[in-house]
């Protein structure tokens, strides 16, 4: 799946969820709700994502593998707790301030 195609079926599942929660007069909320809503998110505001390469294959890598350790501790803190929002948006910022040192 590409960054696009992600991103396009995040924003289809967060649309599903408000659609579900305004007609049954709620907010949205929920586990899938708030799962594609962080992974929008992090597509947003991983600066490294974007950013152009000396070497396209080499940069590709190194995008993947910071987005795998992001994933990783994600997964680990869900199967010890309910990770909620704020604890993996520390988590993105933690790799986020980590790759801007390594293009600085």
């Amino acid at each position: 799946m590409t960054q696009e195609e992600l991103k396009k079926h995040c924003l289809k599942q967060v649309e599903a969820c408000e659609m579900w929660a305004r007609h049954n007069g709620e907010e949205p909320h929920g586990k899938v709700y708030e799962e594609h809503k962080l992974i929008l998110e992090l597509l947003e505001q991983q600066p490294f994502i974007n950013k152009p390469c000396i070497s396209e294959g080499v940069c590709r890598e190194d995008k993947m593998q910071v987005l795998d350790k992001i994933r990783a501790e994600i997964v680990e803190l869900r199967s010890r707790q309910n990770v909620g929002v704020l604890e993996c948006l520390d988590i993105i910022d933690k790799y986020r301030t980590e790759s801007e040192e390594m293009y600085e």
